[in-house]
Formats: C-alpha cells, structure tokens, sequence
C-alpha cells in the first residue's frame, strides 16, 4: 500500500526516517532511507512530498542512510556521512547540508548499480507521446531547460539520470527533484513565480549554490507511464548565443549519447544495440539559445517542424 508522503503525519514519518526507514518510491526504484538529522528529515519531507512511499513493509532496491558517525559528529559539529552499503567513500558535509547528501547519494546508487537500463546524463521530457533527450554535459543549461518545459506543459520524466529500456526502446521515467545550480535557481523562480515548489537554496556545497525543484505533481503521478523517445536534441546554452536550430548528422547524435551514458561500458552490446535503434529513429538536432523562454521556444518548433505533434 502507498501513499503521498505529504499524506502521512509529520510524527509518523519522522519516526520512520529516524528508525527503520522510509520507502520511497521514485520511477522503477524503492529506496529505504534513514536520516539521522531533525533539519535535514523535515526538509527532505518539503522536497519529495508529493512522493509515494510505501506503507506497508516491502522489498526496496536501495539502502541510503544519512547519519553522524559518532556523537560528536551528530550532536556538537554535525556532519552528515552517507551510506549505501555499495562501496561508498563520500567525503562527509556539514549536516546543514544533509539534503545535499541525500541527493548525492541516491545519485550514486543508481550511476553505480543500474545495469537493467541505458543510463543518460541528460534532461528527458514527454509531451503528447513524443519524447525527448537532452543529453548534454554538466553547466550546459539541461537542467534549467528540463525544468522549463516541465513547467510549461510537458511531462518531466528525468534530469540527472535518463533511462532506456533497451528491451523496449522505451524512456523510463524517474522523476527525480531537479538540482538547480547558481544562476540557474533564479531563472526558475522568476519563470515558475512561486517559490512553493522549491527547496532552500544550499550555499557552499562542491558545486556552488543549489537548490532543489520538485516536479510537477503530475509529472510524479505518472511516473509509471514510459514513452518512446521521438527526438534527441542536445541543447547549448550561451548568454551570447543567436537563437538557432542546427542539424547535426545521426553519427554525431550516437556518439553525443554514448558519451553522456553512465554505463554504456558495463552494458556492452545490449547498450550499442539500444542507442542505434533510438537514434535510428529519432529526429536529431542541436539549438543554441541565450533564454530559457528562447531555448523552450526552440524544443517546441522543432517538434511541431519534425514529428508533427
């Protein structure tokens, strides 16, 4: 039995996240959670909120512990260690940012262990059946685009980590809360025009300033739905950039998405086979945009110019 984690009372969640673990359901994957820290629980409730979790005892995937490592480390110069049991070495941080952790440590469960999907660094949204990867290396502007679109009519299905059913051909959402750095978090602000959905912005964590998006409820809710992917488009944000639309060739496509995958090396073959067939069937592109208004303008005209939904 699940229910939305905002739906479960405030002490009964605590006492999970505290004692035995929290189940969380995110995409394919249940993570147990353990946090061991009063300010880092409560915000980690404001984040994953419109989130499953299950009530009922059950199998999870995921092991992911945020604690103190001895009394000093949790009570007088807090520090939050990560743990889950998969040959972690994380330089522990200061526990006021223990949600930093918390992410970095689901990420890392999923970029080392998931070998049942291609996975991608890249944005992945949906909209009227038409897919879309974004893949693209880190200060690219994905995430911001990726978070974008989502709150401009399209299904957010991923922006860390997008996944490929290689046995399907298939897009697997895993609508995880979107990790804005810097700039970026303003950008989204000004563009949502509510902070509801927003975390606290993190100030000195290793990558600057972040704060964390939580998807639309929507986007969550339909978080079992896969899509076929439709389109690669690999965005390339400047603040001088001339908007633009460039074709590139399908070689350049494959290798783009080679290049982002996670785990194309341990996959092998079955990931060769997966990425041909998408890019094979995909309508391929690159845009260049200096906004996000311009960049989200640019996702739309070429799906409407190239797939026609």
């Amino acid at each position: 039995m699940t229910q939305l984690l905002q739906k479960i009372s405030k002490q009964k969640s605590d006492d999970a996240l505290s004692k035995s673990g929290l189940l969380l359901n995110v995409g394919p994957f249940r993570t147990n959670i353990k946090i061991g820290f009063k300010n880092v629980r409560e915000e980690f409730r404001q984040v994953y909120k419109n989130y499953p979790v299950e009530q009922e005892p059950a199998i999870s995937n995921y092991h992911l512990n945020i604690y103190g490592k001895n009394l000093f480390r949790r009570w007088i110069r807090k520090q939050a260690t990560i743990e889950t049991l998969m040959n972690d070495n994380f330089i522990p941080l200061p526990a006021e940012l223990g949600m930093v952790s918390v992410e970095m440590g689901l990420n890392w469960q999923i970029a080392i262990s998931c070998r049942n999907f291609v996975l991608f660094h890249a944005g992945v949204v949906e909209k009227n059946g038409v897919g879309i990867i974004m893949p693209a290396m880190s200060g690219s502007g994905k995430s911001t685009l990726s978070a974008g679109l989502a709150y401009d009519g399209w299904r957010f299905l991923a922006d860390e980590f997008g996944m490929l059913d290689n046995a399907s051909g298939q897009l697997v959402p895993y609508p995880r809360p979107i990790s804005l750095k810097n700039e970026s978090i303003q950008v989204m602000k000004d563009w949502i025009g509510n902070d509801e959905p927003f975390s606290r912005v993190y100030e000195g964590t290793p990558k600057g300033r972040i704060c964390y998006l939580s998807p639309p409820a929507q986007s969550i809710e339909h978080m079992g739905q896969k899509v076929q992917p439709k389109a690669i488009i690999l965005p390339v944000f400047n603040k001088n950039a001339v908007p633009e639309i460039k074709p590139i060739t399908k070689t350049m496509a494959f290798f783009r998405l080679v290049m982002s995958s996670a785990n194309y090396g341990e996959m092998g073959e079955a990931a060769f086979k997966a990425i041909s067939k998408v890019v094979d069937e995909c309508a391929v592109c690159e845009i260049h945009y200096s906004s996000l208004e311009q960049g989200i303008a640019l996702v739309n005209e070429f799906v409407a110019d190239n797939i026609g939904n």
